[in-house]
């Protein structure tokens, strides 16, 4: 074997770790190659799909926007009301696949199915007692949930005026239909009033009660002076388009959405009454599911007629909705009801 100076073998050594600091740097060069493709791939794909997901809720305004604007104006029938959104929606659909497919895109949006429901409406600006003056009434009844959703959307009142004090408010009661009488279980309640006349500050007070055991939950708005109204839209949980934790998800995490409580015993549907009345005036609208079942003690008729009315309308729409580009392709449905409580 042959005799290696103590230099040469140092000399080696030496060598040897240059090579491996070689080996070390190109492994990490292409490592970090790999790492950077990837990510730009991952940037593609996360903004390819930003871009549908944008869409989507484009279509989903869209959508809701021509459900409001016929219930509000193509009432006579089911049929009419099928006929408005499913031509405004093609209509939407076929524009908007116009802009897009100069950018490589293509959208469809297709109605797949609509849910009956009827309108409950008053337009008059006067107080909400029923046409024969009864200041405690039922509004509707049976009303059924949609597939374990509300079964109530779009609910929305425009106050002109609502009486001070809290002796006696303003009071939504929803009761669930298989409790009789003016018993409190597996009920929902909210009650409205002003400390002053004409005054600026709204307070909203809920009641939920499941199952005899009751909780609450308030809140109280001062809404902008020049308006002429108050605008309480209660299944969105809003006043003034302030949040209202009395009408929404109070901070210790409890449902007080509109109905909250109601469905949770032997039946699923539920009846909505007014009380005290007289205490508020102005307008107000809601929408209900119609399963065939509902109890409409109101008069139905036209605008103008007797007060309260009701009037067909949707309640949820369904669309599928198709986008594509040369690299991926996204479909789903989407179900529509503007104004729909998370409950």
């Amino acid at each position: 074997m042959a005799d290696l100076r103590r230099r040469e073998r140092g000399q080696i050594l030496l060598v040897a770790a240059l090579a491996l600091a070689v080996i070390f740097v190109a492994l990490a060069l292409i490592v970090n190659s790999a790492i950077f493709s990837e990510n730009l791939a991952s940037r593609g794909e996360t903004a390819g799909s930003d871009d549908a997901l944008e869409m989507r809720g484009m279509v989903e305004t869209n959508v809701g926007d021509a459900v409001r604007i016929a219930n509000r104006r193509n009432y006579s029938s089911p049929s009419e009301l099928n006929g408005a959104v499913e031509d405004a929606v093609a209509n939407t659909s076929g524009q908007t696949e116009y802009q897009e497919v100069r950018r490589g895109r293509l959208v469809n949006v297709t109605v797949q199915s609509t849910t009956e429901g009827v309108r409950i409406v008053q337009n008059d600006s006067s107080s909400f007692a029923d046409d024969s003056g009864a200041t405690n009434y039922e509004v509707v009844g049976g009303v059924k949930r949609v597939t374990d959703d509300n079964g109530t959307r779009a609910f929305r009142i425009d106050a002109t005026s609502i009486d001070a004090g809290s002796g006696t408010p303003f009071e939504v009661k929803v009761n669930e239909t298989a409790v009789t009488g003016n018993g409190n279980a597996n009920s929902w309640r909210m009650q409205i009033w002003t400390t002053a006349a004409g005054g600026d500050t709204v307070h909203v007070r809920t009641l939920r009660n499941v199952s005899g055991s009751t909780t609450q939950e308030a809140c109280e708005v001062t809404v902008d002076s020049d308006s002429p109204t108050y605008r309480i839209d209660v299944t969105r949980g809003t006043i003034d388009d302030e949040p209202c934790d009395a009408l929404g998800t109070a901070s210790g995490g409890e449902n007080f959405h509109f109905g909250s409580g109601t469905g949770v015993g032997t039946s699923d549907e539920y009846d909505v009454y007014f009380r005290n009345a007289s205490q508020i005036q102005g307008n107000f609208s809601m929408v209900v599911h119609d399963d065939g079942g509902l109890d409409l003690p109101l008069v139905g008729g036209l605008p103008g007629s007797d007060q309260p009315y009701e009037t067909d309308a949707l309640y949820d729409v369904t669309v599928r909705y198709e986008y594509s580009t040369a690299n991926m392709r996204y479909e789903t449905d989407i179900r529509v009801a503007p104004g729909e409580p998370d409950v």
